[in-house]
C-alpha cells in the first residue's frame, strides 16, 4: 500500500503472513477489552502515553486474541520507541509497525477494508457456486458417488467419502489424508477425506463444508430409506430363498418396488462376517452398537455393488444378522474386482473383522433360489474348513469338493492309507505323495518343491508304493489317490 511505504517494521517479522480480517482505530484506555482475532489495530497511543505497562499490555492482549498486527504513531505522543515493547512483539510474533505522523488513518483503513470486502464478496460468490454445483450433482444423481470427483475438480485435491464411522486404527493408516467428520446433531455418520499434506486454504475449507452438508443430507436420506424398506426387502428375500411364494406375477411386482427384475439368469452371494458373535463379546459391544455396525457393513457392500454396476439398481440385497445376501443378474458383477474392494472397505470400517463369501452358480428359475441359498451357505462352511476365515469360494471352484462330500470318503481314505497312517514317517509320506501327484509325477519338480535330493524322493516313493500296495505309475491310481488327498481336509481338519 502506498500509504504504508514509509512505515517501519519494528518487530514480529515471523507473523507477517497472518491474515487481516478487520481493521480498527482505538484511542481509549480500555481498548484491550474490545480486541478481536485477525485485527489490524491502529493507534497514536494517546491513552497509553507515558505508561509502559499499558503499552506492553496492549501488545500482549492483541497477541492473545490472535490479532494480525499493531501499528502506532510513536512520534505523536509516546516518543521514543520502548525497547521492551519491541522485544515483547518479537516474542509473541505480533508485527509491530511504526507509522509516520503525517499519514491520515483513513488512508490505511479504507484500502484495507475495501480489500477485505472485495475478498468477502468473491468468497461468497465462490461459496454459492460450490453449493450450486454440489447440490445439482446430488439432486441429479441422488447419490454421493460423484461428489468426490466434483470436489477434486474444485480444489485439485483427491477426495474420498467414507459413509460410516472409522476406527482409530483405520484413521491412523490414512496417512496424507485430512478427515472431516460428517455430522448431524453432533453424531458422526462418516468422513470426508481430502489428500493434503498441509493445511487447507480458506476456499478449500468452504468446499469441504458445503460437501459435508450435502453428504450428510444424502446419508440421512439413505438411512431413512433403508429403515423404511428394511423389513420389506428382507421379507421379499426371505420368501425367495425359502420358496414361500405361489404366484410368480405377485412376487415379481413386489421385486419391482425395489427396482429389481426376476427375469433372466441370477446368481446369489452371501457375505458372512467371521466370528461376529465372538467379536461382539470380546469388544463388549452394546446391542445398539452392534446394530449400527451391521448396518454399516450392509451399506458398505451395497454401495460398492452399486458402484460396480454403474448405478444400475437391478439387484436385491438384505441382511440377516451377520449375513448380507445379494441376489443379482448373473455374469454382471466382476467378483475379482469388487471382492478386494469390499475387503478393503470392511478393513477401514473395523480392521479386526473379516468376511467369508459364498457365490452360487447361475440360477435359471426363481424356483432354484432356495437351493442356491443353501449352496452359498454351504460354500461358506467349506471355505472356512478348507482355507480358514476371510476367503471366497464359488460353486464352480468348489465342484470337486461338493462331489467328494457325497462319497464315504473317510472309510475309503482310512482303508487305502492304513499302513501309511500307522507309519512313523506318515507326515513326510503324505506330504511327498501330495506334492508328487500335484506335480503330475514330475520327479525334478517334486524334489525341488520339497527341498530334497531326487534319490531321497525316489526312496520315499518306493516306500509309499510298498505301504499302499499300488503302482504310482498307473494313471488311474494317481487320480484315485489325488481325489482322496483333496478330500482329506473335508474330514480331517
Amino acid at each position: 500500500m502506498d500509504s504504508l511505504k514509509e512505515a517501519a517494521l519494528l518487530a514480529g517479522r515471523s507473523g507477517l503472513d497472518q491474515e487481516i480480517g478487520c481493521v480498527d482505530i482505538s484511542e481509549t484506555p480500555d481498548s484491550n477489552e474490545w480486541l478481536r482475532p485477525k485485527e489490524f489495530l491502529i493507534t497514536t497511543g494517546y491513552s497509553i502515553r507515558g505508561d509502559l505497562s499499558k503499552q506492553m499490555a496492549l501488545v500482549q492482549s492483541l497477541a492473545n486474541v490472535g490479532g494480525a498486527a499493531l501499528a502506532i504513531k510513536f512520534g505523536r505522543f509516546i516518543g521514543d520507541i520502548p525497547q521492551e515493547m519491541v522485544e515483547l512483539a518479537d516474542r509473541v510474533n505480533l508485527p509491530l509497525l511504526s507509522l509516520p505522523n503525517n499519514i491520515p488513518f483513513i488512508d490505511i483503513t479504507y484500502p484495507i477494508m475495501q480489500r477485505i470486502v472485495n475478498e468477502q464478496a468473491q468468497d461468497l460468490e465462490y461459496s454459492e457456486a460450490v453449493y450450486e454445483t454440489l447440490t445439482k450433482i446430488a439432486l441429479e444423481t441422488n447419490s454421493t458417488e460423484e461428489i468426490p470427483q466434483a470436489i477434486e475438480k474444485l480444489i485439485h485435491k483427491k477426495a474420498r467419502i467414507y459413509p460410516y464411522v472409522l476406527t482409530q486404527q483405520a484413521i491412523h493408516q490414512l496417512v496424507g489424508w485430512q478427515l472431516f467428520p460428517i455430522q448431524v446433531k453432533n453424531v458422526t455418520y462418516g468422513y470426508l477425506a481430502i489428500q493434503s499434506q498441509g493445511a487447507l486454504s480458506k476456499r478449500e475449507i468452504v468446499t469441504v463444508r458445503h460437501a459435508s452438508v450435502i453428504v450428510a443430507l444424502q446419508l440421512m436420506s439413505y438411512r431413512l430409506a433403508a429403515e423404511s424398506g428394511w423389513n420389506e426387502r428382507r421379507d421379499l428375500l426371505d420368501d425367495l430363498i425359502s420358496g414361500r411364494f405361489t404366484n410368480y406375477d405377485l412376487v415379481q411386482l413386489r421385486a419391482q418396488e425395489f427396482g429389481f427384475s426376476l427375469k433372466g439368469e441370477k446368481e446369489l452371494a452371501i457375505f458372512n462376517v467371521d466370528n461376529f458373535a465372538s467379536y461382539l463379546l470380546q469388544k463388549q459391544v452394546s446391542e445398539r452398537q452392534a446394530v449400527a455396525l451391521r448396518r454399516d457393513l450392509f451399506r458398505c457392500i451395497q454401495r460398492l455393488i452399486l458402484q460396480t454396476q454403474a448405478g444400475n439398481r437391478n439387484f436385491l440385497t438384505a441382511q440377516q444378522n451377520d449375513k448380507i445376501i445379494l441376489l443379482c443378474s448373473a455374469h454382471v458383477i466382476s467378483w475379482k474386482k469388487i471382492i478386494p474392494e469390499i475387503r478393503e472397505q470392511i478393513f477401514h470400517l473395523e480392521p479386526s473383522l473379516t468376511v467369508t463369501i459364498g457365490i452360487s452358480e447361475a440360477i435359471h428359475k426363481i424356483e432354484e433360489i432356495p437351493q442356491a441359498y443353501k449352496t452359498a451357505n454351504h460354500l461358506i462352511y467349506l471355505s472356512r474348513k478348507l482355507y480358514g476365515p476371510g476367503h471366497t469360494l464359488s460353486e464352480k471352484d468348489a465342484e470337486l469338493y461338493l462331489i467328494l462330500e457325497q462319497i464315504d470318503h473317510k472309510a475309503i481314505f482310512e482303508d487305502t492309507f492304513r499302513d501309511i497312517i500307522q507309519s512313523k514317517h506318515a507326515k513326510a509320506y503324505f506330504l511327498t505323495l501330495q506334492t508328487y501327484l500335484e506335480c503330475q509325477g514330475n520327479h525334478s519338480q517334486t524334489a525341488a518343491i520339497l527341498f530334497i535330493h531326487r534319490n531321497t524322493l525316489r526312496y520315499r516313493l518306493q516306500q509309499i508304493q510298498k505301504l499302499l500296495g499300488r503302482n504310482l505309475d498307473d494313471p488311474e491310481t494317481r487320480v484315485f489317490l489325488w481325489l482322496l488327498l483333496k478330500g482329506r481336509k473335508l474330514h480331517y481338519s
